[in-house]
Order: C-alpha cells, then sequence, then structure tokens
C-alpha cells in the first residue's frame, strides 16, 4: 500500500465488445496487503505496478470512509431521539472528502505547486562564486598538488573483493535519495498527500491555503518548501520527520531556511541574502515566542525549530553563534531528562545529536558534555540493507557497498582502505597508550618500545604511500580526471597529516606544514615543489569535490563523501572571524571564505540526507571522528621514531 494520492486516469476508448466479469463477492473486513513484485526495478514505474497502487490506494481510502461512514449511522441509531436534535445529526466535525474532491484537491495543488516560478541560480558553486565575484580564476592544474608523474601501483585487492561481492549487493542502494527531476515529483506527491489528508478542508476549499505562509510577503513559501524538498529530503526524511513537521506550521516553515541558504551558495551569494535574512528573523521569533510559553518551552516541536535554525546557521560559519545555539539546545534536553526522553520514536534524539555532533566536527569544538557521553543504541548489522561506509564506518573487513558505486576506481579503493586502516589504528594504538600512562603515570614511554615502533613502521609506510600518489590532473596515468579519486586523495592528506602531527585538521591543511605534501615536493623539481607548497590544500579539495557531481553526493559513497567534506570543512577553518554582512577585504580572503562556506554546506547536506535513512551509522562514524580530533588536538607532536 502506498500513501501517495491517487491520479485521474484519462478516459479508455470505447470497444466493440466488453466481457463481463463474474461479479466479487462483497468483502468482509479491511482490504488485504497486496504486494507488488517485479525482478527489476523499472518494472515498479510500469503503468500496471502504477494502476494497482492506485487502485489498492482507493480501495483503503472507500473503506475507511465507508467505516466512518457506518459508525456515524450506528451513533445515531443507538442516541435516544429526544437528545440529538435534528439539525446537529446532518453536522460533521470532520468532513468526508469524496473521490471528486481529493481527485481534483491533488491536481490543483500539484499544478499550482508545479507553476511556482524558478530563481536563476548557477549550475555550480564556482560558477557562482567566479560570475558574482570577477577578477580571478579558478586554480590552474598545474597549481593543484601533485606529486611525481608515476602511475600507481594497480591494487589486486580491489579485484578480490569484487570477485568476493555477494551477487544481491548490486541491487541493494546505500542512498534512496536522488537529484533528479522524477524523485522530486515523486516527494511532492508524497507531501502533498500528506497535506491533503492532514488538513480539514470543506468541498471547494482549496488546498493550497492549507500551507503555511510566513509573515513576509517577500517570502514564498511554497517555492522555498518544494526546494527544501528538493536538496534535502528522501523517502525516509518524509516517513520520519514529515509527520511532525505538519503539525505546527511553524516547523515547516523553518525548515526552509536550509533551502534559503543552499539557493544562495548557488546564486554566489558572499553571506546572506534577504531572503535567508527574513526566514532567520521569523524562525527566531518563533523560537522566543515559544520559549517563553509554559506549554511550548520545552517541547519536541521546539526543538526541531531551533535544529533547523542551528543547520541553516552553519552557512554563516559563524562559530560563536552556532555554540550559542547548541548550548541552548543542551539545556533544553537536559531539561526534558536527557536525550531517552526526546520524542519521534528516537528520531529527534538522533537528529539533534547528529546535528550537534556535526557542528563540532566542522568547528573543531569539544563536543558537550550531554552530547560527549551520550551513546546511540547498539548497532546491529542487517545483511539486507547497504549502508554508508567510509573510513570512520567499515564493520565489514571490506568496503562492499563503496566498491561498487561506478565512481570507485581501483586506486580510490585502496585510498580508502588504507585511511579506513589507519583511523582504527591510531585510535587503538592512543588507546593503548593512555592504559600504559594510567598504570604508572610517572613512567616514561621509551620511543624504542616495541608496540611504538610497530606503529611508526605502518605509519611510515602509509605516508609514504600516500606521498607518492600522482595527481588527477597529471595527465596519462589511470587516474587522471579521476576527481572523486582526487578529493579523497587531497582529503587523506589532510587527514594523515594532522594524525601524524596530532594537530588540528586546520593546521594540517597548510601546505608548509603539511609532511606529507614536504615529501612529496623534495622528489619534485625545485619551482614545481615550491609552486605545490603555496597551495592551499583546500581550495584544492573544493575544486576537485566540484568536478565531481556533487548533487548525488557521490550514490553509494556517500559516507565517503561525508568524510571528504567534514574534514575539508574543518581544515578550511582560520583564525580570521568571518562577518557575515561584511565583505571580505581581498579576492583571496574572499575566495577562501567562499570555500569554507560551500565545504560546509556540502558536508550539512549529506549529513541531512543521510541520518534519517542510515542514524546509527552516521552517529557511529561521527563519534569516532569527534574521537579522532580529540587525539589529535589534545597532545603536543610526537616524532616518529627512526
Amino acid at each position: 500500500m502506498t500513501n501517495t494520492a491517487p491520479e485521474i486516469e484519462g478516459e479508455a476508448a470505447p470497444q466493440a465488445r466488453v466481457r463481463r466479469r463474474p461479479r466479487k463477492r462483497p468483502r468482509n473486513g479491511p482490504p488485504q496487503l497486496q504486494f507488488v513484485t517485479a525482478t527489476d526495478p523499472s518494472q515498479f514505474k510500469d503503468e500496471n505496478a502504477k494502476r494497482s497502487v492506485r487502485s489498492q490506494a482507493m480501495i483503503q481510502y472507500r473503506y475507511k470512509s465507508a467505516e466512518q461512514k457506518r459508525k456515524g449511522s450506528d451513533a445515531q441509531e443507538t442516541r435516544p431521539a429526544e437528545t440529538t436534535p435534528p439539525a446537529t445529526t446532518a453536522a460533521r466535525v470532520t468532513p468526508i472528502m469524496d473521490d471528486s474532491w481529493y481527485h481534483a484537491a491533488h491536481s490543483r495543488l500539484m499544478s499550482q505547486w508545479n507553476e511556482e516560478p524558478e530563481e536563476s541560480v548557477y549550475a555550480s558553486t564556482s560558477e557562482a562564486f567566479w560570475s558574482v565575484n570577477p577578477g580571478g580564476s579558478v586554480a590552474e592544474p598545474s597549481s593543484a598538488p601533485a606529486s611525481t608523474a608515476i602511475a600507481p601501483a594497480r591494487s589486486s585487492r580491489y579485484y578480490e573483493v569484487l570477485r568476493e561481492l555477494p551477487l544481491n549487493a548490486a541491487a541493494r542502494r546505500v542512498n534512496e535519495y536522488e537529484d533528479s527531476e522524477a524523485h522530486d515529483q515523486l516527494l511532492l506527491r508524497i507531501l502533498i498527500a500528506k497535506v491533503a489528508t492532514t488538513s480539514s478542508l470543506g468541498d471547494g476549499v482549496d488546498p493550497f491555503t492549507a500551507l503555511p505562509q510566513f509573515a513576509s510577503p517577500e517570502l514564498n513559501s511554497i517555492y522555498l518548501i518544494r526546494k527544501c524538498n528538493r536538496a534535502f529530503c528522501s523517502p525516509s526524511t518524509l516517513t520520519k520527520w514529515l509527520p511532525a513537521m505538519l503539525s505546527h506550521p511553524h516547523i515547516l516553515l523553518s525548515s526552509t531556511i536550509m533551502a534559503s541558504t543552499f539557493l544562495d551558495m548557488h546564486e554566489g551569494c558572499s553571506g546572506e541574502s534577504k531572503r535567508t535574512v527574513l526566514v532567520k528573523a521569523e524562525s527566531i521569533g518563533w523560537i522566543n515566542e515559544r520559549l517563553r510559553s509554559p506549554a511550548t518551552q520545552f517541547d519536541d516541536s521546539t526543538l526541531m525549530i531551533i535544529l533547523h535554525l542551528l543547520a541553516g546557521e552553519l552557512w554563516s560559519c559563524n562559530e560563536r553563534t552556532l555554540r550559542i545555539h547548541e548550548s541552548g539546545i543542551a539545556r533544553l534536553v537536559a531539561h526534558r531528562g536527557g536525550m531517552e526522553r526526546l520524542g519521534g520514536n528516537g528520531a529527534v534524539a538522533e537528529v539533534t545529536a547528529s546535528i550537534c555532533y556535526h557542528v563540532d566536527i566542522v568547528c573543531e569544538a569539544v563536543p558537550l558534555p550531554l552530547f560527549y557521553y551520550w551513546e546511540p543504541p547498539p548497532y546491529v548489522a542487517e545483511p539486507s540493507i547497504a549502508i554508508p561506509e567510509s573510513p570512520l564506518f567499515a564493520p565489514q573487513k571490506e568496503l562492499f557497498y563503496v566498491i561498487k558505486d561506478p565512481g570507485c576506481s581501483e586506486f580510490t579503493y585502496d585510498l580508502l582502505c588504507d585511511m579506513r586502516d589507519l583511523t582504527d589504528l591510531f585510535i587503538a594504538h592512543s588507546s593503548d597508550l593512555e592504559t600504559v600512562l594510567d598504570v604508572d603515570e610517572e613512567a616514561s614511554v621509551s620511543p624504542t618500545e616495541p608496540y611504538l615502533l610497530d606503529y611508526d613502521a605502518k605509519i611510515c609506510e602509509m605516508r609514504a604511500k600516500l606521498a607518492s600518489l600522482p595527481s588527477a590532473y597529471t595527465p596519462g596515468l589511470p587516474t587522471t580526471n579521476d576527481w572523486i579519486y582526487e578529493a579523497c586523495r587531497i582529503a587523506a592528506i589532510i587527514y594523515a597529516s594532522a594524525i601524524i602531527m596530532r594537530v588540528p585538521f586546520s593546521v594540517a591543511a597548510e601546505a608548509g606544514r603539511n609532511p606529507i605534501l614536504l615529501d612529496s615536493a623534495s622528489l619534485m623539481d625545485p619551482l614545481d615543489g615550491a609552486r605545490l607548497l603555496s597551495t592551499r590544500l583546500t581550495e584544492a579539495l573544493y575544486e576537485a569535490m566540484e568536478k565531481t557531481n556533487n548533487g548525488s553526493v557521490w550514490d553509494d559513497m556517500s559516507g565517503v563523501y561525508y568524510w571528504v567534506a567534514a574534514v575539508g570543512a574543518a581544515a578550511a577553518r582560520t583564525s580570521v572571524t568571518i562577518c557575515t554582512y561584511q565583505r571580505p577585504s581581498s579576492h583571496s580572503e574572499a575566495y577562501a571564505t567562499w570555500v569554507r562556506r560551500c565545504l560546509m554546506m556540502f558536508a550539512t547536506r549529506a549529513i541531512i540526507i543521510l541520518m534519517f535513512q542510515h542514524p546509527f551509522p552516521v552517529l557511529i562514524a561521527q563519534k569516532k571522528l569527534v574521537k579522532v580530533q580529540e587525539l589529535i588536538g589534545g597532545d603536543s607532536p610526537r616524532m616518529l621514531a627512526t
């Protein structure tokens, strides 16, 4: 069965002879489930399947309508006649929508929604920036971080894993989100059906008016809701979050701040557009109004509006504001009695934790105690569900769902496995070292201890391997123009260097201090080496990601996409405080600010898309990245044993 509203079928052409079907027996009880099966996913879209779904939906609707009428009739028969005036027996508190109204309502709303004017946006964020900020150009390939022009070694591991890949793995999708018109229409139909069925409207009332509107006449709520739907939602989002969002206009409207900032990015807006300022102002007004009311100040709906505002504020990169909102969320949750007391069958707690972890990751901040010590329920792997694997989350020995994505080459796969191994090795080593120091706090750990030598040997091997990897800009190699590989390579250089030096990602991203880039430069011509060390790694990472399909968040590699974007967003932090309402003083500063904002948006969008479909894998990955950042930010650099 489906909640999708039935469509109007065209009348069939008259036929010469029609054979009558035998009369069906009256149905007793509620309609039974009808399963639609197919041997290929495309068969679910054919007309027979659609007709079957629409028919079953109408049967369910008519059954509920008949039951409601029957109950009303029974109640009237059993009620004493003298106690019920004739005028009230015909009245209804909730009107029943007949078939013609339902079809007409759905058609009117869908038609008006599709006729909403589209604002002009640029195809990519790079085009948006350079169109609005002329006077510069994207870095030339020669200035991208590259090493030698030696082809990387072929990976036997890659082909061995392909042979081990389960036969049904190819049919499973990690990410049900699609950046397509068809997917947009599917989500619109789900949303409109929910609006039409949850709004108590009489016959002849336009359901278009049931959708909430902003107080400001300059804000087009329909357009922003649709953009939010298109850019951030999947069917899982609508399943888990939409029922609560439709419970109050403030919740649905506040979610559009994310769509507004997403549009700011694609319009080349260097700060916040007037549209975003207006949406934010109304959202803050709703929050303040709710916090002043004892009835709503600690309600789930209030928390959801604050979460929407927090996610929208990430575009501004104002870390002080982000921390204020996060602290307010923590106080609200604590007053409720902890994360376990939040509603939505766990969805509110999952989203709250994920958004707050995300803010801490990209701001390189220590999580607040309430979130730091909170643990999600134990993760139980389900073999039939594809999961978002990455260097941060890989419960199996191989990345079976990453490797099946067409964007994952053998060199990318080998690199990601190395980063997964590095993550686990680093956390385990740090845990062992803490255990040794806890046993005898006065004992000094010699750099020649066997377990330290083994750790250093593995780190040195990974460091040398990373330094030797060629750039995708280098012509004539298997990795040439492989931009997913290039984005992963640059993220790995930042990530591994931070672990080696035990410094934050934002420090490791400084090319002149990055040990892996220094190794690469030593193998190059002095002029090329100097150019390499003057490169901003985060800008090179952003430009590589711009050459990939950011709209799809890399499909089955969406977990990897989040790792790359989150590491990049954290690495793009600078000591300069960004003021949203002031233009940067130089073109270089403007571009650095733009890169950070875009990487922040890439990572934020990925986490919002993923967390509703895969809450526990996402939370586990985020907590592991938080742990890595805690370890690299808490100790002074240690020289490797030679």
